[in-house]
């Protein structure tokens, strides 16, 4: 009587678990779609490009990829911008008017499996692409890479600002620009589903460590943090986290009544 009693309560809490266990399966399962919803663009777009944009062509262990330059061939200050994990290389045209800085160029980075490129996506791969499209830009601008390190600023959203200290992490950069970051992708997941399902995340950007590390630089660049005091994906608390533990470095901005998306408006409006 007392076997039966417990395989019974086995089997009511088997059954119990078993949606729990569907939701964590498929947590882990589908959330490279998740984290990286890529844009691709209809092949009409290369008969689109305004005169103005320069493909990059380069290649990664994930293939053929190609990234975007506008701006003159000799650029005063080069801003290389990493856009949210929605969005795609050449949604920036539309918001370029908004940076009052006639001097300066653009490298509009696209990620592995977005746009025009291909493969998918990783920390690891989205930083190898960084370091080939800035590869690319230098040659061609025809110029050595420490030349153009001089003049390389980055610009990153959301994702973006994560891609961007991947990069800066492992490269000299002038200046930095982080619009709406988080802590770490693993406490992006407590927040939007619930804690510990974070855990669950194995892409581990972590911008926190990666700011520890650039901080050990010599020289080492500006930073400035940009938060919409209303943004309902991404807490401004996580901003203020970062910029908390290096004071009198990290500058931060607290946009009053900017969403996720509407700070980026801001931002640019800021530079250089």
């Amino acid at each position: 009587m007392y076997r039966s009693l417990r395989w019974a309560l086995r089997l009511v809490a088997l059954f119990a678990l078993l949606p729990l266990g569907i939701v964590l399966l498929a947590l882990a399962g589908c959330q490279s779609a998740l984290i990286y919803p890529a844009r691709r663009y209809d092949p009409v777009m290369w008969q689109r490009l305004p005169p103005a944009v320069q493909p990059l062509r380069y290649r990664t262990a994930e293939g053929e990829q190609v990234s975007f330059w506008v701006g003159p061939r000799a650029p005063r200050r080069v801003w290389m911008l990493f856009n949210g994990n929605g969005g795609f290389a050449l949604q920036w045209l539309d918001l370029l008017p908004l940076v009052h800085d006639p001097e300066a160029g653009f490298l509009l980075f696209e990620y592995p499996g977005y746009g025009f490129c291909e493969g998918s996506c990783s920390p690891a791969r989205i930083r190898a692409a960084s370091e080939a499209a800035v590869a690319a830009l230098a040659a061609h601008l025809g110029w050595e890479r420490a030349a153009l390190e001089q003049r390389l600023a980055l610009f990153g959203h959301s994702l973006g600002a994560a891609a961007a200290l991947e990069y800066a992490a492992r490269h000299p950069v002038q200046r930095i620009v982080l619009v709406a970051p988080f802590t770490t992708l693993v406490e992006m997941g407590h927040h939007l589903f619930v804690w510990p399902l974070g855990y669950l995340i194995w892409h581990r950007f972590d911008n926190g460590a990666r700011l520890a590390e650039i901080a050990a630089q010599q020289p080492r660049p500006s930073v400035r943090i940009i938060h919409g005091s209303d943004d309902q994906l991404v807490p401004p608390a996580m901003s203020a986290e970062l910029a908390a533990a290096h004071p009198g470095w990290i500058e931060r901005l607290e946009i009053p009544g900017a969403d996720h998306d509407l700070v980026v408006v801001d931002a640019l409006r800021l530079l250089p």
